[in-house]
């Protein structure tokens, strides 16, 4: 038998799922732009005889993908937010994030094998997930 507060809203799990395929789609696109950048600041100069951390492109590259790891992260965050328990939240926002850290990794072999013109492709497929999961995102019921 359930009582009032044991039930689960109406679309709820549809939500996170979206969530996290949103989220997710976001920080790919995101470490995408950033190894692009990375690619553009490269362009037409010499490697450095050693490697530097203070350098454009390493600057980048470090606070860029940082970056796009906490996007991806709180966008989850502020998406999750119907399921009103922030520990969950957390949980599967800090989920999307490294997650989508890792998903990111496909930017290298796009690199390598269609240059600069093969990660802007990947951005806009990944901005064209984001807005089609986002108009589906399921609007969730609770009940009264």
């Amino acid at each position: 038998m359930s009582q009032a507060g044991d039930e689960l809203p109406q679309g709820l799990v549809g939500r996170i799922i979206a969530a996290l395929a949103f989220g997710a789609a976001l920080g790919i696109g995101l470490q995408g732009l950033v190894t692009w950048a990375v690619r553009t600041l490269q362009q037409g100069t010499p490697a450095p005889a050693a490697p530097s951390l203070t350098s454009g492109p390493a600057l980048v590259l470090l606070l860029g993908t940082l970056a796009g790891i906490l996007a991806s992260g709180f966008t989850a965050w502020m998406l999750l937010a119907p399921i009103r328990n922030p520990w969950r939240q957390a949980m599967l926002a800090i989920i999307t994030g490294l997650g989508s850290f890792m998903l990111s990794l496909v930017t290298l072999p796009v690199d390598r094998a269609f240059g600069r013109p093969g990660l802007l492709g990947l951005i806009a497929l990944c901005a064209l997930a984001c807005l089609f999961i986002g108009r589906r995102l399921p609007q969730v019921r609770y009940p009264a």
